[in-house]
């Protein structure tokens, strides 16, 4: 249940982080939305996961 909520916490400092990378480090500012939102949802499963076994 702990997974739960630190999944809904990280998820969107993961895809502020994701976007920022994206659009500032390596020049993408066109069509990255999935592609953050895929990353994002990723990172914050496996945030969870790691909660979820402790």
């Amino acid at each position: 249940m702990a997974g739960f909520f630190v999944s809904l916490i990280i998820y969107p400092f993961a895809v502020y982080g994701l976007r920022r990378f994206f659009t500032e480090r390596l020049g993408m500012e066109n069509n990255i939305g999935f592609l953050v939102f895929l990353l994002a949802s990723v990172v914050s499963w496996l945030a969870a996961e790691a909660v979820g076994r402790l």
